[in-house]
């Protein structure tokens, strides 16, 4: 069985995703592009940027654009158009060399653009858009700098395209799912409930020759990415809010039903609201 390089604790979307092919699949899904393997793609991830603890993201160049993929499993961090900016300017700063700034030529560098998928339990809209000028301090018609970040919400139920226009990403979120229903009764995995997911995954086409290939080990690894405990932590030391630890239970009600608020005018079902925000039917009736 192949061994999974640890030396960045890589997450099982980067491991997927960081296959050319997979990579070229999800890049058209997203663009709605149709290139193959025999086109060209650079991978220039950058370690230690966008987290300090999981790898989930990965950058790269094609078709004349530097694409930054980022997963999130937490909720979206407000500060996610912030980070890419730092990351896009770590990137170009690569890129170039410093002294070319001073001639008069113009320097040609890749159109960036950047994507957040989501899969994590909080509810969201299937597709979302982050902007940098939401973080000024002053609010205007334009702005000099602007960057947009537009973010996915890839769970099974949401209704993302993206899922149908790629089928290993769809496979991956399903894949999540399995692994996410044993995270919520068993806080560990033995090596019973490794092979038992594992091979109910191979049996209903989820991602069968990546489990092959590393089986038992990325199911406990997605398993630990999904525990709350661990991924509370990692929160913590990337700057993600789970929502769990927002202060008084004033605020965490008060959250609660703005996201009820939000998913009604998203013409949610009752029923799905109360599921995600643990408010009764009653109560979101009124709102």
């Amino acid at each position: 069985m192949a061994e999974i390089n640890r030396k960045y604790k890589d997450s099982v979307f980067r491991m997927i995703f960081s296959e050319k092919d997979k990579l070229i699949e999800l890049y058209n899904a997203i663009f709605d592009t149709d290139y193959t393997e025999e086109d060209s793609v650079d991978i220039i991830t950058i370690e230690d940027v966008i987290f300090k603890t999981m790898k989930n993201d990965i950058s790269f160049v094609m078709d004349g654009k530097f694409v930054l993929l980022v997963e999130h499993q937490s909720s979206i961090n407000n500060n996610m158009c912030l980070r890419d900016l730092l990351y896009a300017d770590e990137v170009i700063r690569r890129m170039i060399d410093p002294k070319d700034l001073y001639k008069e030529a113009p320097i040609k560098i890749p159109k960036p653009k950047f994507v957040v998928l989501y899969n994590g339990e909080r509810y969201m809209p299937p597709f979302d858009e982050q902007k940098l000028s939401d973080n000024f301090l002053n609010q205007e018609a334009e702005y000099s700098l602007q960057l947009k970040l537009d973010v996915y919400n890839i769970n099974i139920d949401a209704g993302s395209k993206l899922l149908e226009k790629s089928p290993t990403l769809k496979q991956y979120s399903m894949f999540v799912e399995r692994v996410r229903e044993y995270s919520k009764e068993k806080e560990t995995l033995i090596e019973r409930d490794m092979v038992e997911i594992m091979d109910s995954c191979i049996e209903d086409g989820i991602l069968p020759e990546f489990l092959r290939n590393y089986g038992r080990e990325a199911v406990g690894m997605m398993f630990k990415e999904l525990t709350q405990e661990e991924a509370m932590e990692m929160s913590r030391q990337d700057g993600y809010d789970l929502g769990i630890e927002q202060g008084e239970a004033s605020g965490r009600a008060a959250e609660k039903i703005e996201m009820a608020r939000t998913m009604k005018a998203d013409n949610e079902p009752l029923e799905k609201i109360a599921k995600y925000t643990g408010l009764s039917i009653e109560d979101i009736d009124r709102l």
